[in-house]
């Protein structure tokens, strides 16, 4: 605790002596309203376009921040009761050297761009953006200022087009107000923003100067005004789904086939609230997850890649309790089964529970307040076995409903509090899992210092046990301005403290405390664009009974040259050791690490070249081990055409005499806990090839191996003072793992907000043990090849339907 109460008074040291900012003045413009009709086709011949106002004279953000842009930069805005107009000017002295690299919808690769960021709330806490690159491909993207994080799995529906000209190109945007959410009001004052990319100079600017030196973009927005009343208009849109698919496996030599419909329901309830309902969804198009096998007593995160749990998903980003791949993951009784009958004996048994539908309600009031409103249902899952010719059904996963509820509410100076609520209801089991808590993040009227609590209370209820109860606080102050950004942080959770029946939280019962000094170089100098670095200090202890667990201290690089060559390291040191709670899969034993040395190195070349190669080196030191651990990745870059990369990649991870948890053998008072020293490598490869035929279609191929083979060498007893022992245990605990995958999709966005999806996957998954275990590479691929393989093909079409564009073809008719 000495260590908490020294960082405490360091951090009033640091920030009394932070000095005030002046707020910057805001651009302001006026969009005209459109006195005819705009066709969207990317050529500036409406003489509408010169009779509205101009937002201009864009200064850079990258490389010369606050220096005037390159190339002159013109935007024109107009609206109507339908939607908003953008007209981009991009001026160019060399419409020849323009990037025009083409990649499928969402990706803008090295294309040279133009943006539009909206806050239609003018809050600066979220936005959407509107991106389109000089080829017309389209991204769009929602920002949140309290995760400092941009969600480009958000998908809306508007139409762009774009011209390379002779004195540079242009662009035509319309976003219609059904893909915006905003206030009722007499007239309207947004936040708005453009930006605009020049790729072959790497520059990067905006029409509203964003200051490098202050955290966050969307509060140092321009202000756009629409003087007369628009009405929001009903937002009303299906696109139903029609799927089929095919699916092989080797080993059992049986055909599957299958079909499915569905629907993703959007629905506004009024001007600032929507609905999304999916009703019937099938995931089968979705890629295959990296699969990593883990030595550490932890789960494996994996990311989420289903769009409907990825898209407009922010409000329940808040307090770490929502990890959407819990919906819809593999029945708790899956491996259960596995354990209890033989593979002869399993008929089927599904890997994962299926979902019968999701919900979601999010919205914002003209007062700040957002709400946010959550709810899953899984069905029951059957795995069906057969013994001595009986056939019998066993449930390894029941119903269940998943729930959250969100409220957040925008304060001044661009500060929030929201409070939540996670609720996993399992009627059949009697079993109920909470979480509720409040989040905070307070900024002072500079924006240059921030004050962040999180508090969440856990609670599992059953009809055996009685209620359990956990705590987690976290709070941080950091200085989110400047050059010079120190923060402290202080973490502490109860050991029955618990969110996993809905979030993702990898261990518990932990106090913690840390300080990071963040050092920001932004303006270019001498051979460097930008630069930056820190250096922090944490210090980690088990919170009940409190034991000092370690100390880390570490610091970390990164600096870009003229040449757009990014270069960094990092390092950390145990210096003490590390005192492990979690290692021996034990409650109360505990296992003494010795002091480790970590460095870690990377470069990643100018990436407007058409070949390069992205590279990494690192190793970890535990020299009272003799552990050597080093690793390399080399990711080559391929650019053949404009329209086709190529990226393979390998990662080598090899670890000599590494130590770690095998077995527990005996039971009760007798249990030993035997640790072992091994010899761990993981070599993991993979290609990546991306076709693009134009800005609505797309061919995309990855194929991946992962390698892991881990040798053990001796083994040990773990003692009762958390030290190791050898013993005589000799059984043999050697095995390997190879997984390895194909994806091949094609996409075709045949309409605005619909798309043909074209799916082909192949996978095999071997777990090798004993004797049938080799450390040789190719062995590996050979026994890999020679295993059971699951092929299938699917196709999906989605179609979107909007209730306004129905209006407007009955309207014309």
């Amino acid at each position: 605790m000495r260590f908490v109460s020294f960082i405490l008074l360091l951090f009033i040291v640091l920030f009394l002596s932070d000095l005030e900012l002046n707020a910057q003045d805001k651009k302001t413009v006026i969009a005209t309203r459109l006195t005819g009709e705009v066709n969207i086709d990317g050529v500036l011949d409406e003489v509408f376009w010169s009779q509205t106002a101009v937002a201009q004279d864009f200064v850079q953000n990258e490389p010369y921040n606050g220096r005037a842009a390159t190339f002159a930069t013109r935007v024109f805005i107009g609206y109507d009761d339908h939607a908003l107009y953008f007209a981009a000017s991009c001026e160019d002295a060399h419409p020849d050297s323009i990037s025009l690299e083409l990649h499928e919808r969402d990706k803008l690769g090295l294309a040279d761009y133009f943006g539009i960021i909206l806050n239609p709330f003018n809050d600066g806490l979220n936005g959407l953006g509107f991106f389109v690159t000089a080829k017309g491909v389209q991204l769009d993207m929602k920002y949140n200022i309290a995760e400092d994080e941009e969600d480009e799995s958000w998908d809306a529906v508007w139409r762009s087009a774009t011209k390379v000209t002779h004195n540079g190109w242009t662009a035509e945007v319309m976003i219609p107000y059904s893909a915006i959410r905003f206030p009722r009001s007499e007239s309207q004052t947004w936040g708005i923003n453009f930006q605009r990319s020049i790729q072959r100079l790497r520059e990067y600017s905006n029409w509203n100067l964003v200051d490098v030196n202050r955290k966050g973009f969307l509060t140092q927005m321009g202000e756009l005004r629409i003087e007369e009343t628009i009405t929001p208009p009903m937002r009303l849109s299906a696109t139903p789904y029609l799927s089929g698919s095919t699916s092989h496996n080797s080993a059992t030599k049986k055909w599957g086939t299958g079909y499915n419909y569905g629907m993703d329901l959007k629905v506004g309830l009024n001007e600032s609230f929507t609905l999304d309902l999916t009703l019937i969804p099938d995931f089968g198009q979705v890629e295959s997850d990296e699969l990593v096998y883990s030595l550490s007593p932890f789960e494996v995160y994996y990311d989420e890649k289903r769009p409907f749990f990825t898209e407009g998903t922010e409000l329940f980003s808040k307090g770490n309790v929502f990890y959407s791949r819990r919906i819809g993951a593999t029945p708790s009784g899956y491996y259960d089964l596995t354990d209890t009958y033989s593979q002869e004996q399993i008929v089927k048994n599904p890997e994962t529970v299926q979902l019968i539908n999701a919900a979601k309600l999010s919205g914002k009031t003209s007062k700040g307040l957002g709400i946010g409103v959550f709810n899953a249902i899984t069905a029951n899952t059957f795995a069906e076995v057969e013994v001595d010719g009986q056939r019998k059904k066993i449930i390894t996963e029941p119903y269940t409903n998943f729930n959250m509820v969100v409220a957040e509410q925008a304060l001044a100076n661009n500060s929030q509090i929201s409070f939540y609520n996670t609720n996993v209801l399992q009627p059949d089991n009697k079993r109920v899992a909470n979480v509720t808590g409040i989040e905070t993040a307070l900024r002072n009227k500079q924006g240059s210092t921030e004050f962040y609590s999180m508090l969440n209370i856990s609670q599992q209820y059953n009809e055996i046990a009685h209620p359990v109860l956990g705590e987690r606080l976290l709070m941080g102050f950091n200085k989110i301005s400047g050059s010079f950004r120190p923060d402290i942080w202080l973490n502490v959770m109860t050991q029955d403290y618990d969110p996993n029946d809905m979030g993702f939280q990898r261990s518990n019962n932990e106090i913690g405390a840390g300080l990071n000094l963040q050092f920001y170089a932004f303006e270019p100098k001498g051979r460097f664009l930008k630069k930056s670095s820190y250096l922090f200090i944490n210090q980690i202890s088990q919170y009940q009974p409190l034991k000092f667990s370690s100390i880390e201290i570490g610091g970390n690089t990164r600096l870009t040259t003229v040449k757009h060559l990014t270069l960094g390291g990092n390092f950390s040191v145990y210096p003490l050791g590390k005192l492990d709670f979690f290692e021996s899969r034990t409650q109360g034993r505990y296992f003494q690490r010795p002091w480790r040395f970590h460095t870690n190195f990377f470069g990643s070349p100018d990436y407007r070249k058409k070949f390069l190669l992205d590279y990494r080196f690192g190793l970890m030191l535990y020299p009272e081990w003799s552990l050597f651990n080093w690793w390399t990745t080399l990711t080559p870059r391929w650019k053949i055409s404009e329209n086709f990369l190529i990226t393979p990649s390998l990662m080598v991870d090899i670890s000599k005499n590494d130590i770690g948890f095998v077995t527990n053998v005996g039971a009760g008072q007798q249990t030993a806990i035997i640790f072992g020293k091994r010899n761990v490598n993981n070599i993991t490869s993979s290609l990546s090839l991306n076709y693009s035929f134009s800005p609505k279609a797309s061919l995309a191929l990855r194929l991946r191996h992962y390698l892991l083979y881990v040798d053990y060498l001796s083994y040990f007893d773990l003692k009762a003072d958390a030290e190791l022992e050898p013993n005589f245990y000799d059984e043999k605990h050697d095995f390997s793992v190879n997984a390895f995958n194909v994806d091949m999709i094609y996409r075709w966005n045949f309409a605005p907000g619909s798309e043909l999806l074209l799916v082909w996957k192949n996978a095999v998954y071997t777990l090798l043990s004993g004797d049938d275990v080799s450390g040789n590479y190719f062995t590996n691929l050979d026994k890999l090849f020679d295993s059971p393989v699951g092929n299938s093909l699917s196709i999906k079409m989605l179609y979107y339907i909007d209730w306004q564009q129905l209006q407007a073809l009955k309207k014309k008719k």
